[in-house]
């Protein structure tokens, strides 16, 4: 399960794109969107590191 945004609080930093280790986001229009969610393993580094806290993960076992 893909990350999920909170597309109004999302400031366009791009941070989730740089550390994302699968390339799942990217920036369009001056906010994150999500390019390849059926990539996404999980590992959260992009909620970890979201300076706005726009991003959140139900980890799914």
């Amino acid at each position: 399960m893909a990350p999920k945004i909170d597309v109004d609080s999302c400031v366009g930093c791009g941070t989730c794109a740089e550390v994302c280790p699968q390339g799942v986001w990217e920036i369009q229009d001056g906010k994150a969107v999500q390019v390849k969610p059926e990539e996404c393993i999980e590992c959260g580094a992009c909620v970890d590191n979201c300076p706005v806290q726009c991003l959140s993960l139900e980890i799914t076992e």
